[in-house]
């Protein structure tokens, strides 16, 4: 059971970059605009306000009172609760959701896959589950194990109020498992080497290079949180999970038409044009 004291603590900042190496950036991303949302673990609404700007209506779950409380100015409502001992139907009867949300939250839970489960049950027709996941496979956590180290950390993939450790690979089981399936897969990166407080600390010094060219060919060497999306298993949501993708590729080729037409109209372009040489550049 998570401390009822414990609470996720984001970086305060009003704005974040849609493209960023940043996990709430591709959690919306994910989650797209005007969607009514059942977010476990909203902490003080620090998600929740991004996700209110963004038209959607959140109901909010949170262990810590205090968070709770904060997190009421941007949740229509806040349930104070603990996931490992509630029930979810009972908590929310006869409600339903477009979108869950388990941000950093699963790697908490006692039972991450009861709780999955029973949220299939609280979503809409083409509603899914989007959830950050810390990766336990990080090359800085696989080094610090061959130097014998597995020491937590007040945040991080090795946080001490984790209590579930989870792979790519054993993300997409936990999801199928627990009756979804996976139809987006993001990450965050940071280098095997990087000096940065969410890796483990081991003896740089004493790491053979060639064990980290060895690591480095493995692409989720340096991913140390994969955000996912899924649905729930059925004929219809494979159906509107591929509308989804074919919605989010359009717009990702609006946006690069777009682009290509500024570019064209810049003065560097038209220049481009009128002198041949430039064309080499």
């Amino acid at each position: 059971m998570i401390n009822k004291t414990w609470q996720k603590d984001y970086e305060s900042t009003t704005h974040i970059n849609p493209d960023s190496n940043n996990s709430l950036a591709k959690l919306l991303k994910l989650i797209g605009e005007n969607r009514s949302i059942l977010e476990f673990g909203c902490a003080s609404g620090y998600f929740s306000r991004m996700l209110s700007e963004r038209g959607c209506h959140i109901t909010g779950i949170e262990i810590n009172s205090n968070a709770a409380q904060q997190a009421e100015k941007y949740c229509g409502r806040v349930i104070v609760a603990d996931l490992d001992f509630i029930s979810l139907n009972e908590l929310l009867p006869q409600q339903t959701f477009d979108v869950a949300v388990f941000g950093d939250v699963l790697e908490h839970l006692r039972d991450p896959w009861h709780i999955l489960e029973t949220t299939r049950k609280l979503l809409n027709p083409g509603g899914f589950v989007v959830a950050s996941i810390p990766n336990v496979a990080h090359g800085a956590v696989r080094l610090a194990l061959l130097q014998g180290k597995f020491n937590y950390q007040k945040y991080g993939i090795l946080e001490n109020t984790h209590i579930r450790f989870f792979t790519g690979q054993t993300i997409k089981e936990l999801f199928e498992k627990s009756g979804y399936f996976l139809d987006a897969i993001e990450r965050t990166k940071i280098p095997i080497l990087a000096d940065f407080n969410l890796l483990p600390q081991f003896d740089k010094n004493a790491v053979d290079p060639k064990l980290i060219s060895e690591l480095e060919k493995d692409e989720e060497s340096d991913t140390p949180q994969f955000i996912v999306r899924a649905y729930p298993e059925s004929s219809e949501n494979r159906y509107a999970a591929l509308l989804n993708q074919n919605n989010e590729l359009q717009e990702a080729l609006n946006k690069t038409t777009s682009e290509v037409k500024n570019i064209e109209k810049s003065r560097w372009w038209q220049l481009r044009k009128l002198l041949p040489g430039l064309t080499k550049i």
